[in-house]
């Protein structure tokens, strides 16, 4: 569909699998390949499950570039069970958002749970995601 995009993004565990997952967020968005690593914020966010934690996650990553104007190229993400909800502590790495710098692709309205997954395959970890542009 012209006005969607559907990204899967995949790791060798549960943290590199998000971290791939803003990434494939990050490079739909921006040239993510001129993103450089100037500075370094922690993001936190919690889920009651896998969806809702990938679902804030991404919601987190495009909030930082929408609001804050700020763009990462690194995510180095530890995702983990605290208690009964799921928890990504990430540093991400990046800069703040300059349009003749990072030449923007396209905007992002949304992140959906709309065709939403998060799955083990073949010994690896496969999230896949719909975003409404």
């Amino acid at each position: 569909h012209m006005t969607d995009a559907y990204i899967e993004a995949y790791g060798r565990d549960l943290s590199e699998a998000y971290a791939n997952a803003a990434y494939g967020l990050t490079d739909l968005v921006v040239n993510v390949e001129n993103v450089e690593n100037k500075f370094s914020k922690a993001i936190e966010v919690k889920g009651h499950d896998l969806l809702n934690l990938l679902y804030n996650w991404l919601e987190a990553i495009l909030l930082e570039m929408q609001v804050e104007q700020n763009v990462y190229r690194e995510f180095s993400t530890e995702v983990s069970k605290e208690n009964d909800s799921w928890v990504i502590k990430a540093a991400c790495a990046g800069e703040k958002f300059l349009a003749e710098k990072h030449h923007p692709k396209v905007e992002v309205k949304a992140v959906t749970y709309h065709l939403m997954e998060v799955v083990e395959e073949g010994g690896r970890y496969v999230v896949r995601y719909l975003l409404d542009l």
